[in-house]
């Protein structure tokens, strides 16, 4: 019986005609649903028992889901990094394999993060902005050479920023309680506690996980430690940063800047206050794009799938 395959993460829809012929040529049938950034809960349990394998997104795959897609589910190979959007203790406890591409945007997050740090810091974004206008502004920018950086995570993105930080002449602190505990004397970045980094760092830079325990670490009381010549660069998960703490610091000056790559919701509202905030420089979920690393992920998200499904029936 020729299995099927639910396709509903962007990327791969996004070349709809090279994955669907890459697919049939596994000997697999691909369906691609209508997504617009990913399937919510009451979408992916429409498809409950109508699958063997899933090339997912960030689409909500809940217990429910997971246990709705059974027996016929084999495994779910995600695009990407990111896990937070699947129910893994579940999946785990029901026997459904889950593979990922870890570290697969590393480097090219790491880019993204030092580039949202010179537009503010050196407010490149608003010369833009006011050249395009016919003005010709002198803003004075504080730069990122003898600063300290601040980064929420040391993962592999983390240490990617750090590297190109260091080439900028920054010093780097860092908030990761499990790798500080596994490596405390790790070289070229100091250990702290997240209240201690967010008064030290004039950049603070969210290069981790979204967790049950790190959701709002950015909050109103942490923003409040910062030194209001700071800025809040974040690359990692939209609901690490509270977003309403955030828009409000932001308007009342208590910090100097914000570049964004992610959101609490997303796309990002047409009457969210980000949009209208000179201080902001705003991503769309963009930064793991490099045509690289995408090429990579793509390979890998079928190679995974083809493990999960070599060993079924």
């Amino acid at each position: 019986m020729t299995k099927r395959i639910l396709v509903s993460n962007i990327m791969m829809l996004n070349e709809r005609p090279r994955f669907e012929a890459e697919i049939r040529a596994r000997g697999w049938e691909p369906v691609f649903p209508d997504v617009d950034q990913f399937l919510g809960e009451e979408a992916c349990l429409g498809f409950a028992g109508q699958f063997d394998g899933w090339l997912a997104g960030d689409d909500r795959i809940t217990r429910a889901v997971l246990e709705a897609h059974l027996p016929r589910l084999k495994g779910i190979a995600k695009w990407g990094t990111g896990l937070d959007s699947i129910d893994l203790a579940a999946a785990a406890e029901l026997g459904i394999p889950v593979k990922n591409s870890p570290a697969a945007f590393s480097e090219a997050v790491a880019e993204v993060a030092i580039g949202y740090m010179l537009m503010l810091t050196r407010s490149l974004l608003a010369i833009d902005q006011g050249v395009r206008a016919g003005e010709w502004p002198k803003p004075r920018g504080l730069g990122l050479f003898g600063r300290t950086l601040g980064l929420i995570g040391y993962g592999a993105i983390g240490q990617g920023i750090a590297r190109r930080a260091r080439g900028c002449g920054m010093t780097i602190i860092a908030h990761d309680p499990p790798l500080a505990a596994a490596q405390p004397d790790m070289e070229g970045v100091t250990f702290m506690d997240v209240d201690a980094l967010m008064a030290e760092a004039d950049v603070v830079a969210l290069a981790c996980n979204l967790t049950a325990v790190n959701r709002h670490i950015v909050s109103t009381a942490r923003l409040a430690l910062m030194k209001p010549e700071a800025i809040v660069v974040n690359v990692g998960r939209g609901p690490l940063v509270d977003e309403a703490a955030l828009i409000a610091a932001l308007q009342a000056g208590r910090i100097a800047g914000a570049g964004l790559d992610v959101f609490e919701e997303e796309p990002l509202p047409m009457t969210s206050p980000l949009r209208f905030l000179p201080n902001v420089v705003l991503g769309s979920h963009n930064a793991n794009n490099l045509q690289s690393a995408v090429e990579h992920v793509h390979a890998n998200t079928l190679a995974n799938l083809d493990l999960i499904l070599g060993g079924s029936e």
